[in-house]
């Protein structure tokens, strides 16, 4: 298991694609953060969120709640790229022979996508500041302990994210089809056509735990029973999709 850690974790140093998305990433977080001031008057005017007054827990829910979510969409291609790039050059054959191995490639990778979920954060945390100080000149915080909340929770529920695509590109293992899935999963497609399918049934309201839905919904974080549910959708997500991830991996035919 260490072995593979620190082959993935190497692999992970050495990626050139994890650098060039963290700073695209960076780069077009600030941009956006400089159209919403060009903007900011007009949608005051028209009934909408002020934006400059938010604090940083409140800029990041109203940022994370408007469609689409561009973070899926870098760790989408992040997840995918890094497992198909070790799939598709075959080295996995040279010890996938030994059960514990194929366990071992899927939990490196699981942690691999934790940690980038965690730079693409800090990356979200310090692009905010920049842009916020620059455009809105407001670098609030607000309160310290909601704050953490809120990343915890979010947090969560984008490794959440990742391990789904991870299990995605797994059963699939083909780039071009997991990039699409995941494109469709960040436009929260899925969740859209659960909400419609619950119009239709009186008393169903099942797509509150849909992930995505999840993630996008504005919450209070200091309201146990909503923290707890953020907690609960992200926890089950990332048992289920790793279990399934792990089974599919020792039952895969590399011949």
């Amino acid at each position: 298991m260490l072995n593979l850690l620190k082959m993935d974790a190497y692999r992970f140093i050495r990626n050139k694609t994890m650098y060039m998305l963290l700073l695209l990433f960076c780069a077009f977080q600030i941009f956006g953060i400089f159209m919403m001031r060009q903007y900011s008057q007009e949608m005051e005017a028209g009934g909408g969120v002020a934006v400059g007054s938010l604090d940083a827990s409140e800029f990041i829910q109203y940022t994370l709640s408007q469609p689409p979510s561009w973070m899926l969409l870098y760790i989408t291609v992040f997840v995918v790229y890094f497992y198909m790039s070790e799939y598709q050059s075959g080295f996995g054959k040279n010890y996938m022979s030994m059960r514990r191995a194929r366990i071992y490639t899927i939990l490196a990778k699981i942690w691999i996508s934790a940690l980038f979920v965690g730079l693409l954060f800090l990356t979200m945390l310090v692009s905010d500041w920049i842009g916020r100080g620059l455009f809105f000149d407001n670098t609030t915080w607000g309160d310290a302990g909601y704050f953490v909340k809120l990343l915890i929770g979010q947090f969560l529920l984008h490794w959440a994210f990742a391990i789904l695509m991870l299990c995605i590109t797994v059963l699939c293992k083909n780039l071009l089809a997991g990039v699409i899935i995941g494109f469709v999963l960040a436009l929260n497609i899925p969740g859209m056509l659960l909400g419609a399918l619950e119009s239709l049934v009186n008393g169903v309201n099942i797509s509150r735990y849909w992930l995505v839905n999840t993630l996008v919904a504005v919450k209070d974080f200091n309201d146990a029973g909503e923290f707890a549910q953020t907690l609960l959708v992200a926890f089950v997500f990332i048992v289920l999709f790793a279990a399934i991830a792990v089974r599919h991996k020792i039952r895969e035919d590399l011949n």
